[in-house]
């Protein structure tokens, strides 16, 4: 991503007549954030490193602006084509396979833009995203190609004209290097430009719709009392994915207000189909055998409204327990505190545009709520609020409260210490099963 250090009067200056020397300034910081979540959820998957080359500022002022993810580079002096040239010369120089460099100044441009442009460069050598001004959004490079591709793809061209696209098109059928093109999306540069800014760019917090995402399976007892406590908490939405229940989960979700959507069985596979149906600006996921405190809609807006807050959940309680519920809570507490990681059973919350770009839950059968995080706080800061969601304590009822705390912790370490989230997945399920005094949960509830 090539960018410049937001410094007043010398970023989008052509944007100083409709917004003034600060207000450009201020469009350009914005821009370059909400471009930049879409380019570092690439980095935060492992499906591209990534790096900033900048103009301006230094490395630490950039780290302080964007966050440690990427690495900084500042950009060489000289018109775009030398300094997208110094940028594709040292990547291939250092290894890389692909290479891709972007603009800080799209916002209509995705995370899966950025994945399609990298799924494209397998086979072609090279790839373009056509801007609607006759620039460039993006460029990509296969490594392959490189010796045909450079320099001439960046050499005499018309930087700046209505006819860069053109012109490099032209560049690359000369070379016979076999090109694909991107959807056509327009970058922000002029006052006329400014209304793609409006269609693009976040919802402000205070006015985010907040979406509710239940899982369920087989949870005809507890889910009422969930979906209720979302709609008494604000939720403009709450949709209840159910993998396959074979009791009346539905129906009583239905019932409840919330709209019902079936998905693959299997949590992360669950809440990425109530996700994909969510209309949301910001989407809270909850166990269907929690509860979220009141207000906990407007909770979630006043995290969200520092820029720098990915995400979060709320603090945790156990209930039910019949006298373990003040030490399950204390330990439940003080491992969010110990690791800095919530679990879906705090009611993780996240921008609707961040979960997207980072393709929303790993598919893992265990550990897709603490990978979510994991990812999230690559991006920047994951809150833990102090009012608290109530959880269920009736797993370690069921399995006691030794055996359920074990199965937890090992299957925490198992997955941080590299071991296959399916036969964690497995070896949990089998020995949960043994020791439950009740049936199998993939069956249906009786009554």
């Amino acid at each position: 991503m090539l960018t410049r250090h937001p410094e007043v009067g010398q970023a989008k200056t052509r944007l100083v007549p409709a917004l003034g020397r600060e207000g450009a300034t201020a469009m350009h910081r914005a821009l370059a954030q909400h471009v930049a979540v879409e380019v570092l959820a690439l980095g935060a998957t492992g499906e591209a490193d990534v790096e900033v080359w900048h103009d301006g500022g230094s490395s630490r002022r950039m780290r302080g602006w964007l966050g440690p993810l990427p690495r900084y580079r500042v950009q060489p002096r000289g018109d775009l084509g030398r300094r997208l040239l110094a940028l594709f010369e040292r990547a291939f120089r250092e290894g890389a396979l692909r290479c891709m460099a972007v603009g800080s100044d799209c916002p209509a441009m995705t995370a899966d833009h950025l994945r399609h442009a990298l799924a494209a460069l397998e086979t072609a050598d090279a790839v373009v995203g056509p801007a609607t001004d006759g620039g460039y959004w993006l460029i990509g490079i296969n490594a392959t190609s490189a010796s045909r591709a450079l320099p001439s793809l960046f050499d005499g061209i018309d930087w700046g004209s209505a006819t860069v696209l053109q012109q490099t098109l032209a560049r690359a059928a000369e070379r016979g290097l076999r090109l694909t093109q991107l959807q056509e999306l327009a970058d922000v540069d002029r006052p006329p430009d400014l209304i793609e800014c409006s269609r693009c760019l976040d919802t402000p917090a205070a006015a985010m719709r907040i979406s509710v995402v239940i899982p369920t399976l087989n949870e005809r007892r507890s889910v009422t009392a969930a979906i209720v406590s979302a709609r008494q908490g604000g939720a403009d939405e709450v949709i209840v994915a159910d993998g396959g229940s074979r009791d009346s989960t539905r129906e009583v979700a239905a019932a409840a207000g919330a709209a019902v959507v079936q998905g693959p069985c299997g949590r992360a596979r669950q809440m990425n189909a109530g996700a994909a149906r969510a209309t949301g600006d910001a989407l809270l996921f909850l166990h269907a055998d929690t509860t979220l405190p009141p207000g906990a809609a407007d909770l979630v807006r006043s995290a969200l409204k520092s820029s720098t807050v990915m995400g979060g959940a709320f603090n945790y309680t156990a209930a039910g327990a019949r006298g373990w519920d003040a030490v399950l809570t204390a330990g439940g507490r003080l491992r969010c505190r110990l690791t800095g990681y919530p679990y879906g059973d705090q009611g993780i919350f996240v921008r609707a545009r961040i979960f997207r770009a980072l393709g929303g839950f790993p598919d893992l059968p265990v550990m897709e709520d603490w990978e979510l995080v994991h990812r999230l706080r690559k991006l920047g800061q994951v809150v833990v609020l102090p009012q608290p969601a109530v959880t269920s304590a009736d797993s370690f009822a069921i399995h006691g409260f030794v055996r359920a705390s074990a199965l937890n912790l090992v299957a925490i370490i198992g997955y941080q210490l590299g071991f296959d989230p399916h036969h964690l997945a497995a070896w949990r399920n089998r020995v949960a099963r043994r020791s439950s005094r009740l049936p199998d949960p993939r069956q249906p509830s009786s009554g």
